[in-house]
């Protein structure tokens, strides 16, 4: 299945090779990743499957989550359906906690239940890295499905040469939800020859949302929210060497949802007014003095604060939950001869406490949660030019983890071993070849391990269950970690002055990523009416799965003309049963085509996605999840100079078919024609 593609996609290249000799270096289609590898590295030259959304396209999307600005890349799906606030990212058929968040740098440990964890607003971020595939021996535990990494703004986004003082005010509207926004910022920057130099930003937006409609006109009720988000960022560089760094973000939601924002109310699913505040402080230091070959140090010290506070509106109750995290890194870059070597150690303390409201309900709810995680961890990368042609970057990490219960009085402690090793064999100016293997491992949590208390309980039934049926939390304090092995080969293909101005990259993954000892949650399955049967909830180590895919992704400009093309599939097998895994995404094929006009001013685009019928079913699934397309438009209006130097009108089309359509293991229907227009004035 996989061996097609490799074959169309090397006989492109080798079709070209004529133009091997006046290909020049790509510089449009070969962003620079800044911190989702933890190395600073061309997307063309690193051995990992990565992709880049700029802040050009951040601006073209319009996206109202991280989640949907990553919906166009291949093997990259939005998770838990259309209310902004909740959507997830899904990597590979791998998505929650098996993928790592962070923000400049920082982990994003958050994590409770079915509530949302991606938190900033897009106008706050410069460019959202992906690296598919683990990556625990960079990061550690979680990363055992990709990372996303995402970028925040900074003064010297904005500023050009000679500016020391900038801003701009943007208004957004949405028409499916009536969902307005307003952002703006302002930043600055002083030079002086005493104190060094000192930039700031300070950047923020407020939106407010109805109800959204999914296809066919249909409302989604309880989809309204409305929130805030800040950013103050000051750096300060006392010498060309030295970079000291302090910002701090907030992001605020105020909504009335089901308690499963990815469900519809109903008997077991009430609805909550829920209020979500996420704080975040980090500070960061790095020292690069030029004449030092051996020190390339970097610091970051940071803290993440996330207060969840629900009214359950139809039962009277009001629960709470706080989640912290307190972490640090430290790491430096050492260059000797023809070897880069990066090492360093970082760890993290996140605690969770959470009050639940059992009022008319005694016994019938989740108990109080108390707990801690603590993880340390130290790592190495060596990056070895073997030749001009050869280099190889291998990489181990260790870290000890330890979970504990303040309210049980238990915990529990583990420790992991994540290496990696990749090669890149630089065959032409125009193709790179590369093969990597990566171990991978993500800790059980708190919740996981020790949620005690009734998980919900089912009002008796004449005739059936007279005497009712509550189920209640098992412990599992034996919980193993998961732990991931993946294979992956990348061809990477790069030309330009194939027709003139023009220039074309082509890449191509191929990789099989096993996981063992997969954490789930497991329902006991009771005898219905049974005096003195209990059901119960726990989590277990239940599967051991395969995954295998490719992604493949085509951009090419002409001139002022310019078409991209991301297609992936993923294929989810038990290993022990062979039958097909649920929640492995379909087949999805994404287009998009533009056309800058009036000297570049103005940009006109369409896109096209078509995401296959999920056909891959465990046996006797009985739900089906049909194929659907989806047609947008875009144009994108930023005047160069003239009267109208400084503006910028973004406007887009959505879902123009208004199609109803649910992505596969999905309950709710995605969101319908969508018309999108914003306007930025920036001084």
């Amino acid at each position: 299945m996989t061996k097609k593609p490799l074959v169309i996609a090397m006989a492109l290249a080798f079709s070209s090779s004529a133009y091997a000799e006046q290909t020049q270096q790509v510089t449009e289609f070969d962003e620079v990743v800044v911190s989702a590898t933890r190395v600073t590295e061309k997307v063309s030259e690193t051995s990992r499957s990565v992709a880049v959304v700029s802040e050009e396209q951040l601006q073209e999307l319009q996206p109202a989550s991280v989640a949907q600005a990553l919906k166009n890349e291949a093997n990259v799906n939005v998770s838990n359906g259309p209310r902004a606030s909740s959507q997830g990212v899904e990597i590979r058929g791998l998505g929650g906690q098996r993928v790592l968040q962070t923000i400049d740098g920082a982990r994003q440990n958050t994590n409770s239940g079915h509530r949302g964890t991606y938190f900033i607003d897009p106008e706050l971020l410069s460019s959202v890295e992906v690296v598919r595939g683990p990556a625990s021996s960079l990061w550690g535990s979680g990363a055992i499905g990709g990372v996303v990494a995402q970028n925040t703004k900074s003064a010297h986004d904005f500023l050009e040469d000679e500016d020391t003082f900038g801003g701009y005010i943007k208004q957004g509207f949405e028409s499916n939800g009536d969902r307005a926004k307003t952002s703006g910022a302002i930043y600055g920057l002083s030079e002086t020859s005493t104190a060094g130099d000192i930039d700031w930003l300070l950047n923020g937006s407020y939106y407010d949302s109805n109800n959204i409609k999914v296809g066919n006109d249909q409302t989604l009720e309880n989809s309204a929210s409305e929130g805030s988000s800040g950013l103050a960022k000051f750096g300060w560089e006392p010498t060309d060497e030295q970079r000291l760094q302090l910002s701090a973000r907030f992001s605020k939601v105020d909504e009335l949802v089901p308690s499963n924002p990815t469900t519809e109310v109903g008997s077991s699913v009430p609805l909550v007014k829920r209020k979500t505040n996420d704080q975040n402080v980090t500070l960061d230091y790095s020292f690069n003095p030029t004449a030092n070959k051996l020190l390339d140090l970097n610091a970051t010290l940071y803290w993440n604060g996330t207060d969840y506070d629900e009214d359950r509106v139809t039962k009277n109750q009001v629960d709470s939950t706080e989640y912290n995290t307190l972490g640090f890194s430290i790491n430096n870059s050492s260059e000797f001869a023809n070897t880069v070597l990066t090492y360093g150690v970082d760890g993290y303390q996140d605690t969770i406490k959470t009050v639940r409201d059992d009022s008319g309900q005694a016994g019938q709810r989740p108990d109080d949660i108390d707990g801690e995680t603590a993880v340390w961890g130290a790592f190495t990368r060596a990056d070895v030019s073997l030749s001009d042609n050869w280099k190889v970057d291998a990489a181990v990490r260790y870290d000890a983890f330890k979970n504990t219960s303040n309210n049980l009085n238990q915990e529990s402690d583990d420790s992991a071993l994540s290496p990696s090793v990749g090669l890149v064999w630089t065959t032409t100016d125009w193709l790179t070849l590369s093969a990597r293997y990566d171990q991978a491992f993500r800790a059980p949590s708190i919740e996981e391990m020790y949620s005690t208390g009734t998980h919900y309980c089912i009002p008796p039934i004449p005739g059936f269950l007279p005497g009712g049926l509550c189920n209640t939390f098992e412990i599992n304090p034996d919980l193993k970690a998961e732990k991931a092995q993946n294979k992956e080969i990348k061809a990477d293909l790069r030309f330009s002055e194939l027709a003139g101005n023009d220039e074309l990259a082509m890449t191509l993954s191929v990789f099989r990523n096993d996981v063992d000892d997969f954490i789930e949650q497991s329902v006991s399955d009771p005898l219905m009416g049974i005096p003195g049967f209990e059901q119960t909830t726990s989590w277990n180590n239940v599967d051991e799965a395969k995954l295998t895919g490719f992604e493949f992704s085509t951009r090419y400009r002409y001139e002022q003309t310019r078409v991209t093309l991301n297609y992936g599939q993923t294929e989810g097998k038990d290993k022990t049963e062979g039958d097909y895994l649920t929640n492995v995404p379909a087949k999805k094929l994404a287009i998009d085509l533009s056309q800058a006009i009036m000297e570049g001013d103005m940009k006109l685009g369409t896109r096209f996605t078509y995401v296959a019928e999920q056909d891959q079913l465990p046996e006797d699934y009985t739900n089906q999840y049909d194929s659907y397309s989806l047609w947008d438009v875009y144009v994108a209006w930023e005047p160069a100079m003239g009267t109208f130097e400084g503006l910028r009108v973004d406007f887009a089309v959505e879902n123009i078919g208004d199609e109803e359509y649910r992505q596969a293991w999905q309950t709710l229907y995605e969101q319908g024609r969508n018309f999108k227009l914003s306007a930025r004035y920036s001084f």
